[in-house]
């Protein structure tokens, strides 16, 4: 009995779907369809920082200029990734000279991991 209830759904779903695209290619034959016809991007969005923030407000990461606070010399472009308390987790940019750097912290201040 089982087995016959569930063949009759499945042939009964098939014909449903066939139903449907037919009944929809009949009706939106030649239209085209778009979410935005309209959307034009823009060509670039200018800011001095752009912050990721959590649904609370809190900083989550940071694409901007590093201040310059010890230990460090003003770094830009930077990005700075922040923990749930606010603390500075990763740092990562570009210091006078064009010289790349990158810096872990624990979570307390203090570097764990830097490049030279």
């Amino acid at each position: 009995m089982r087995k016959i209830n569930l063949s009759f759904i499945v042939i009964l779903a098939l014909l449903a779907g066939l139903v449907g695209g037919v009944v929809l290619s009949q009706t939106q034959m030649g239209k085209t369809m778009l979410a935005q016809e309209s959307f034009q991007p823009e060509e670039f969005v200018s800011a001095r920082e752009f912050r990721l923030v959590d649904e609370n407000g809190k900083t989550l990461a940071v694409l901007g200029g590093h201040p310059g606070k010890e230990p460090f010399l003003p770094i830009e472009p930077a990005l700075r990734f922040y923990d749930q308390d606010g603390e500075l987790l990763l740092l990562l940019g570009l210091v006078p000279g064009n010289k790349p750097k990158l810096a872990l912290f624990n979570g307390h201040g203090k570097i764990i991991w830097e490049t030279p």
